[in-house]
């Protein structure tokens, strides 16, 4: 496409996804499952303020007592969206704003996605269809799971980019292939595990079906991933070495979203009500998992327009190929909802990260887009063999996506308005108390727990906890002046004529040394929650206590850098054309 062509179409793509994120144009916030995106973003921001480009570990979180947050939970999302706040706008705009942009991305993703194999009306249909996928709309308004949505806004230039690889084997687009996988690593690991699925099966589709040559490619596919596993290391290796020293494994996998009770009913498909609520076991959840019944017709509608074009070419052509296989991963992302799946959950053990079976729906609303567009595309050619209707095609797109959006976009609200400024929703209180209550995996595993009503492990922290001073005197005492106060350093002047216990407020972790005068001393942490204690000698000492990176860190930065500047150097030898593409 021209340029020209390329600002017509992302403006058209904009235009179909306004009414998607219509209901969030407004000054205030809405009520979700995961409402811990502000306390993050104002987290990093703060971070940010103090120095550290890549903060991993946070205060006021944990109960005030700190812990790894990014050092675990993926970073992407929170980035964009301190991009907004850095231009100016609040931490609750830049949310919101980071919630629109993946409406206009995933939309777009979409349609390049789709016009790989049908004309740009349809690619156009994809993205109504993409948009307005009922999942779509539970992710941001109902659960709120920001990384989960956006992962949507990548998946499609994922897939794009194999398309592309396959299409014109070449170094240029192995390195192009890893940047989005890169992407959707730092954006939603969880996510980016099942993906590694779907690019085995694209590339047993080019072996078998389009008869490539199998190691070439692989090879071709082993550089796209190694490339993104190393730009995206110093997250993903920490946050896979380092889990075993906090409560993830014990509370996410086994507590709270053990797969085995969340899986799909078939009939969920067609009737499950929309709702606010959340997952349960059995077929009444709270929330939908419907396709839609605009979606299931237009798919019916294109098993029909394939067999048409099938009954009037009379030949096998590429159309034949990927509209089959992209029918073969609708029906297979379905099912891998369902409990009819469970042999391979339970034989594919790392599945289980993935917690919730219908997290499998972000790739179902994919290819049922990507299909459904591509049947009717096929369908109005195999038409136009036989007979003449001019603009017919045209008409019916706009007909149907305008039928889509009423119908399933009147949905796409939040249950409630919060009017709530960017001070109250980061005031000390809602971050070490109500935001750590409803988020605390990443705390150390060791720390004092308790049984919650539902039988969850929580830790046995009050909120009278939560309320300390940044440090306290165990034994003797001491005047004690708080030099520094960051998140990763922390330094105090200590004089005290006996020797003392002083105890800091943060939780001990791998990576916190403390200095006494320049020289390391030992941590001591054998109290209920595992906070940094340090004996002092009498006299005049200054404490210092850094957040440093481990050798698994270090790798990972290393590793990271590296990447970075190999893809870079790449890129650059691209646009002087000093390699072949």
């Amino acid at each position: 496409m021209s340029k020209l062509k390329r600002l017509y179409s992302f403006f058209i793509v904009l235009i179909i996804s306004i009414p998607a994120y219509l209901s969030l144009l407004n000054n205030s916030f809405f009520s979700m499952h995961d409402d811990q995106h502000i306390a993050r973003l104002f987290l990093l921001d703060k971070g940010i303020g103090q120095g550290y480009l890549f903060p991993r570990w946070v205060d006021m979180l944990g109960f005030n007592f700190g812990y790894p947050l990014f050092n675990f939970y993926p970073p992407l999302v929170y980035y964009v969206g301190e991009f907004f706040h850095l231009i100016g706008f609040s931490f609750v705009w830049s949310i919101k704003l980071t919630f629109i942009l993946g409406f206009i991305l995933s939309a777009y993703g979409i349609f390049l996605l789709t016009k790989k194999f049908a004309n740009r009306i349809f690619a156009f249909f994809s993205s109504v269809l993409y948009t307005y996928f009922f999942y779509h709309g539970v992710l941001i308004y109902v659960r709120g799971a920001l990384s989960e949505f956006f992962s949507l806004a990548i998946l499609p230039f994922v897939f794009l980019g194999i398309i592309n690889l396959h299409e014109q084997p070449s170094l240029k687009n192995s390195v192009l292939l890893s940047i989005p996988i890169a992407l959707l690593l730092l954006t939603h690991p969880l996510i980016s595990l099942p993906t590694i699925i779907y690019i085995f099966l694209f590339l047993a589709f080019y072996s078998i079906v389009r008869c490539i040559n199998t190691s070439k490619h692989a090879f071709r596919f082993l550089l796209s991933g190694l490339l993104s596993l190393g730009l995206s290391a110093f997250y993903w290796i920490p946050s896979m070495l380092e889990r075993k020293f906090t409560l993830i494994d014990n509370i996410l996998t086994t507590e709270l979203a053990a797969y085995k009770v969340h899986f799909v009913c078939f009939q969920q498909f067609f009737t499950s009500n929309w709702g606010y609520g959340g997952s349960i076991p059995g077929c009444f959840d709270g929330l939908t998992f419907q396709l839609g019944k605009t979606h299931i017709f237009i798919l019916i509608l294109s098993v029909i327009g394939f067999l048409t074009y099938l009954f009037y070419k009379k030949k096998k052509t590429k159309h034949v190929q990927y509209y089959s296989f992209f029918l073969i991963l609708t029906f297979f992302s379905l099912f891998m909802t369902t409990e009819a799946s469970s042999f391979i959950w339970d034989n594919i053990s790392y599945l289980s990260y993935l917690q919730f079976p219908w997290r499998f729906l972000t790739f179902a609303g994919l290819f049922i887009s990507v299909t459904s567009a591509y049947g009717i595309y096929l369908l109005f050619e195999g038409i136009k063999t036989k007979y003449k209707f001019k603009n017919a095609s045209t008409i019916f797109v706009v007909l149907y996506s305008i039928l889509t959006i009423v119908l399933v976009g009147r949905y796409f609200i939040p249950q409630n308005y919060i009017s709530k400024s960017d001070n109250q929703l980061t005031s000390f209180e809602e971050i070490s108390w109500r935001v750590s209550r409803s988020t605390f995996e990443f705390v150390p595993k060791d720390i004092k727990t308790t049984k919650s009503e539902l039988d969850t492990t929580i830790p046995n922290i009050q909120m009278i906890d939560t309320v300390k001073d940044r440090y306290e005197i165990i034994n003797g005492k001491a005047e004690i002046i708080p030099v520094e106060n960051r998140f990763m350093n922390k330094k105090f002047l200590i004089s005290s004529d006996e020797n003392i216990e002083l105890r800091v407020n943060t939780f001990n972790f791998p990576g916190w040394t403390a200095y006494l005068n320049g020289e390391k001393t030992i941590i001591y942490d054998s109290n209920d929650f595992k906070l940094i204690t340090v004996k002092i000698p009498n006299g005049d000492n200054l404490l210092e206590l850094r957040f440093e990176d481990t050798l698994v860190r270090s790798i990972a930065n290393l590793t990271s850098i590296i990447s970075v500047v190999a893809v870079v150097f790449f890129i650059l030898l691209f646009k002087l054309k000093k390699v072949k593409s």
